[in-house]
């Protein structure tokens, strides 16, 4: 009989937890068109496509704090130059960037960078997986960029697509 009962109380206590949960409200960040993982290259105007010949890197977008629609984070994490910067955004036009040069605020290394004529081009390039995924586009100015180019006031033109998840469009 007390074994019986443990059980009646055992589910009843489970019955009482999941009857009180509440669904939770699920949102959108006001930037939901700008964020997302990218696989990109760094292409130059003289030295051509890739050319610090490091293939395809990570580069992230995504909400400040602030969530007011009007700016985001664009970061490497390290995978390319170390660069973390919170720029003009309009995610209603899918655009980003400015011709205002901002601090990067990487520990350690707070270059001056400016990201200029980016864009987001929704379901623009097909993958190796067939799924069609969206492009970015921007180009970068480093502070710093002038001495391994050798070529005063220049720039990077970053391209590339949006991480799917599938195996197969990885680099």
């Amino acid at each position: 009989m007390k074994s019986l009962i443990n059980k009646i109380l055992g589910l009843s206590l489970l019955l009482v937890l999941f009857a009180c949960q509440e669904d939770p409200d699920i949102w959108d960040s006001s930037t939901v068109a700008l964020d997302g993982n990218w696989y990109v290259t760094y292409d130059h105007e003289v030295y051509g496509i890739d050319a610090f010949g490091v293939g395809y890197t990570p580069v992230y977008t995504y909400n400040t704090a602030a969530d007011n629609g009007q700016e985001i984070w664009l970061s490497d994490d390290d995978n390319f130059w170390s660069y973390k910067v919170r720029i003009p955004a309009n995610p209603e036009a899918g655009t980003f960037g400015s011709s205002e040069v901002v601090t990067s605020v990487v520990d350690g290394y707070e270059i001056q960078v400016k990201i200029e004529n980016g864009q987001i081009f929704p379901a623009a390039v097909e993958l190796p997986s067939g799924v069609m995924a969206d492009s970015i586009y921007f180009e970068v100015w480093f502070e710093d960029l002038e001495d391994a180019t050798g070529i005063a006031n220049d720039k990077l033109m970053v391209s590339g697509y949006r991480q799917t998840g599938f195996t197969e469009d990885e680099h």
